[in-house]
């Protein structure tokens, strides 16, 4: 077994957080074991979230990036390129740690001999003015466990409910990122890169212990307004979920990949009606012949109804429901 200390890089995109940057930084700093390196890229903030940035007494080796504005994705990307640990770890410029994180990593990471990626579990907090925010995502894992094929690790995420796909919530081999993994533009780039990422691993570690704090605020890409980035990216999503199910070499995760796209395609239909652009009737053809999936066909028809109709049916639903023994 390996037991030199692992060394992990940590990468903070920040885009107008000025509010919650420094508080996010102090996460930081008050880590009871420093981290290795620290790359922070201002995403073309149009606050004072560089000047916080520079002004803040980092107590740890940092890199301070500025670009234009390219999306938490790019921003990501960009700051990998920088990275010399042996893993990396993205954290939200709005979001905070506990202070063990970094320890628990090393002691985990040494004691399961090197794993490719590691995830463990997160709670929500609320900033005043969202706690009404319907926003039922769970960020706990929910179980512990080892894995060593994917089909085993996805079959635990859905009997546990632990699958949340947020970068915030794993920690990785900076070697299985490159030009073959990288975050895509646009929104939801999150969940498109979690599969792939999960099938360029071998070594899997999960652990329900909570180290990490998302903090739910206003005008953050969860509670803004549906706009084209959503739509785009949804877009990508599905036709990303499309391709993996169709790649002979991840066979004994098609049930998983399909319960995946069952999912989004309400959420892309839903993007749609909200911007007011069309569907792309090609990709949902290409859902329904690629998969070949009899609710796939069903959740985009039910979808294509007017909001009429739909509620009409959801409330006679719920009515069948309750009348149910």
């Amino acid at each position: 077994m390996d037991m030199r200390e692992p060394t992990i890089s940590i990468i903070v995109p920040a885009y107008n957080v000025a509010p919650y940057i420094e508080a996010a930084l102090e996460s930081l700093a008050s880590q009871t074991f420093p981290p290795h390196q620290v790359i922070i890229v201002d995403d073309g903030s149009e606050d004072d979230t560089r000047e916080r940035v520079r002004a803040f007494p980092h107590p740890y080796p940092v890199e301070l990036m500025a670009t234009v504005n390219l999306g938490q994705g790019g921003a990501r990307n960009l700051a990998i390129t920088r990275a010399s640990g042996d893993y990396v770890y993205f954290f939200d410029a709005d979001d905070l740690l506990e202070p063990d994180f970094i320890e628990s990593m090393h002691a985990l990471v040494k004691s399961t001999d090197y794993p490719d990626i590691v995830f463990f579990s997160g709670v929500a907090f609320h900033d005043a003015g969202v706690e009404g925010l319907d926003l039922p995502r769970s960020y706990r894992r929910g179980f512990d466990g080892e894995y060593t094929r994917a089909a085993d690790l996805l079959a635990a995420f859905e009997r546990h409910g632990g699958g949340s796909c947020s970068p915030c919530l794993y920690l990785s081999r900076r070697t299985l990122w490159g030009e073959r993994l990288k975050f895509k533009d646009d929104y939801h780039e999150d969940e498109e890169i979690f599969l792939p990422l999960i099938f360029s691993a071998k070594r899997y570690v999960v652990t329900d212990r909570v180290l990490f704090r998302r903090r739910i605020r206003l005008n953050s890409t969860m509670t803004m307004p549906k706009c084209m980035k959503h739509v785009r990216g949804l877009h990508r999503l599905l036709e990303s979920l499309l391709a993996l199910y169709r790649d002979p070499a991840h066979y004994s995760c098609r049930r998983h990949i399909r319960k995946r796209a069952l999912q989004y395609i309400g959420q892309y239909m839903s993007a749609c009606r909200k911007v007011r652009v069309p569907y792309d009737l090609s990709l949902l053809l290409a859902l329904v012949v690629g998969f070949r999936n009899r609710s796939m066909c069903v959740k985009i028809a039910f979808h294509a109804l007017s909001d009429t109709l739909r509620s009409a049916i959801k409330r006679l639903m719920g009515r069948g429901r309750a009348c149910s023994p």
